[in-house]
């Protein structure tokens, strides 16, 4: 397990590099309005790709029993299902002649941008296939390979001044290698074919699977859409922005705790006690380094935007704040919903993602006076909620106690938000006003040693128990 994560983690690690180099070169290139165009696109195709990859993606991982023509059944159905959704982008292009400028604009990249639906159908094929070998290594190498060629490509693009197109070629020109890797590495040559069988044994749990990644990737389609409306296009830019420091580490984290834990829950669905406490293990082993990740990166949003993209994105730093916020506060209950997934139960996914969809539409409209701070309020609001709901959801279904996530994660907490407040406060040191990199790298400096130290003093058991696991070696599934 440990290799599975150093191999995950440098994937992290190098996304999220090269996700900071090309946000220091675009935000200097590029305007928010071009920004925001590309967020816009990027949000309505991610919609667009649900409909391909969510009826099997999650299917094919949670089934305790598949078999080849599972996957070359889902394979055939979401290449076709591409081709349609390709198809039909193109018509909505061609009849948004007639609506505004910026709507037609955003019509037209919205359906040439389609094309990358016809690798992220595959895609998702081939990462559950990699998951139930606990192929994790070839995913992790497939995905950084995709992000340094799609971001080398759009570098290229913007200096050669082709605009929106450079920012979006970063994630289509991506997904295209991340594809080629995976099938490369595939150790089970998956041949198109369609059994009605295999499709229906998959679609029981695929249709609230798909229900609840419809309306999440639906309520991220609205929220960025109201975004737009109350702030303009330059409102999207700047959340564009502040999404471009956070996701790449919430995704990365989110993605890669997701998939290895998944791996372990499928395999003691069957067991109450072994799932309730491998899910309370996973929770506080991950908490003591995402916590203090994300409570750091709260902390010190202001400053590293500042250093990344200049002080024309200044506006995004507390969006940052509150992003950062949001991702702490759910960083531990994601475990519990994978859990509900490996036990089947996705429709309680569903509703978990409904109650952030709604709390966090209600937040934007009533925060909207606030400016475009109520943007990372209204997450930050909606994430609360979902969180709480599942807590709920987990005592009822893992037997998992809403007071035992408190004394599990709480403390942790604690020590992460008393780390956090003291690299506020040195950030506000009168003597580091000469130079934002230096206010970053002695808050970054402080965080660390402050939260070393108090790791030391209250969670060693927790950092014990944690090493031990790693340390496992787990036994791969073969594919009947």
């Amino acid at each position: 397990m440990l290799s599975w994560i150093s191999s995950s983690s440098l994937d992290a690690a190098g996304r999220i590099g090269l996700k900071v180099l090309s946000t220091i070169l675009f935000a200097r290139w590029l305007t928010p309005e071009i920004f925001g165009q590309a967020s816009l696109t990027i949000v309505i195709v991610s919609v667009l790709a649900v409909l391909v990859t969510a009826p099997f993606e999650e299917s094919l991982t949670q089934r305790k029993v598949v078999n080849s023509r599972h996957f070359a059944s889902a394979l055939t159905v979401v290449t076709g299902l591409s081709t349609l959704v390709f198809l039909l982008a193109i018509g909505v292009n061609h009849g948004a002649t007639f609506a505004s400028a910026d709507t037609a604009r955003v019509a037209a990249l919205v359906g040439w941008f389609s094309l990358m639906l016809f690798a992220q159908g595959p895609i998702s094929i081939y990462t559950a296939l990699a998951r139930r070998h606990r192929g994790f290594k070839r995913i992790a190498w497939s995905n950084l390979a995709g992000e340094v060629v799609g971001t080398t490509v759009g570098l290229i693009l913007a200096v050669s001044g082709v605009g929106v197109w450079s920012l979006l070629a970063v994630r289509i020109v991506g997904r295209f290698v991340t594809l080629a890797g995976l099938m490369a590495t595939c150790p089970v040559v998956i041949r198109p074919g369609l059994s009605a069988t295999h499709i229906r044994q998959l679609s029981t749990f695929a249709g609230w699977f798909f229900a609840g990644r419809c309306v999440g990737t639906l309520s991220d389609a609205v929220f960025q859409g109201l975004v737009a409306r109350y702030f303009g296009l330059a409102g999207a830019g700047y959340l564009n922005m502040a999404l471009r420091v956070i996701e790449p580490v919430r995704g990365a984290t989110g993605s890669m705790g997701h998939n290895i834990s998944m791996s372990f829950f499928m395999r003691v669905q069957d067991a109450p006690d072994r799932l309730r406490d491998s899910v309370e293990q996973a929770m506080a082993s991950t908490s003591l380094i995402l916590l203090p990740l994300f409570v750091g990166l709260a902390a010190v949003g202001p400053t590293i935007i500042n250093v990344l993209a200049g002080p024309k994105w200044s506006v995004s730093g507390p969006v940052i704040t509150a992003l950062a916020f949001a991702a702490a506060t759910t960083a531990a209950t994601n475990f519990q919903a994978s859990a509900f997934a490996a036990k089947g139960r996705a429709d309680l996914c569903l509703w978990a993602v409904c109650v952030e969809f709604l709390l966090m539409i209600a937040a934007l409209v009533l925060l909207s006076p606030l400016g475009i701070l109520a943007v990372g309020l209204a997450r930050l609001a909606s994430n609360i909620g979902e969180a709480g709901y599942v807590m709920v959801m987990a005592r009822r279904v893992l037997d998992v106690e809403v007071k035992r996530t408190f004394i599990v994660v709480g403390p942790i907490m604690l020590s992460a938000c008393a780390m956090g407040l003291c690299v506020a406060a040195v950030g506000r040191a009168p003597w580091l006003d000469s130079s934002a990199l230096l206010r970053l790298v002695v808050q970054i400096g402080c965080g660390v040693v402050i939260y070393t130290l108090l790791a030391g003093l209250f969670h060693r058991a927790g950092l014990r128990s944690a090493y031990g696991k790693l340390r496992g070696k787990p036994v791969a599934e073969k594919l009947s």
